[in-house]
């Protein structure tokens, strides 16, 4: 049903698929519009793969990372929060269809750690619980990828700043506290770094996780590589403009007083 929302997001018409293989030549329509920063066609195309082959585990991860990535880029709150629940949707269906697949269970991370944006209290931590176990489950079955270092890194930092409020609720949901901490954050930010260092992201959540601890000149440093890095992907310039505006914090407490 998702692919449905999605019609009129693309720019070119999408590629009509070999018979016995309906899915492939529009997944590759989709990767092709990646490589040019083309999300909306990308999407559609994905959209549509999903649509004519609902049972394919590819279509799925990458049309949740689709969703995830517009949901990131829109600026308007009921939109994000609808994208959001549409990539949980289809990260749950890929999830589904190979429960073994690594993508499924970090888009599925991805997708809840953004949803988490828009909702308090109990919501929250139940969430937050949701999130570790799916980037753990990825890290089972690729202690490598770099998304699921990404999201436990920034799952840790969020968690070490969580307030008195929401620790509560973890505890009598749980019958335990959080046990998030800067140190584990900056362990698995500084990983996806270094398995994947030409992605912009990891480098600007590590270099807020480093202000987080007080290391600032480090966190200038990273933030600066951050910015000076090209464009790879589509959501780099959002994380440029998130890594400017962490400079200029860090630079305050860099000036001599």
């Amino acid at each position: 049903m998702v692919a449905f929302l999605l019609v009129g997001l693309a720019g070119p018409a999408v590629a009509t698929a070999p018979s016995g293989d309906p899915a492939r030549a529009l997944l590759s329509a989709g990767d092709s519009a990646l490589t040019r920063l083309d999300l909306a066609a990308a999407a559609a195309a994905y959209a549509e793969a999903h649509r004519q082959a609902p049972g394919s585990y590819e279509a799925a991860w990458k049309l949740a990372r689709a969703l995830a990535d517009q949901a990131t880029l829109t600026k308007a709150t009921d939109d994000q929060e609808r994208l959001c629940h549409q990539a949980e949707s289809l990260a749950r269906a890929a999830i589904a269809l190979d429960p073994r697949g690594t993508k499924g269970h970090v888009f599925l991370a991805i997708a809840l750690g953004k949803l988490a944006l828009f909702v308090g209290g109990k919501r929250k931590v139940r969430l937050s619980h949701e999130i570790e176990s799916e980037a753990d489950t990825a890290l089972a079955l690729d202690p490598n990828d770099d998304l699921a270092h990404h999201v436990l890194g920034v799952w840790n930092r969020e968690v070490a700043e969580l307030s008195g409020f929401l620790r509560f609720f973890a505890k009598v949901l749980y019958g335990k506290l959080p046990t998030g901490s800067l140190g584990a954050a900056l362990d698995h930010l500084g990983k996806a770094r270094s398995l994947h260092p030409e992605v912009i992201p990891h480098r600007v959540e590590l270099g807020i996780t480093l202000a987080a601890a007080h290391r600032y000149r480090e966190a200038e440093q990273e933030l600066e590589g951050a910015v000076q890095m090209p464009t790879t992907w589509v959501t780099d310039d959002y994380y440029r403009a998130k890594a400017r505006i962490a400079l200029t914090d860090v630079r305050k407490h860099l000036r001599p007083r």
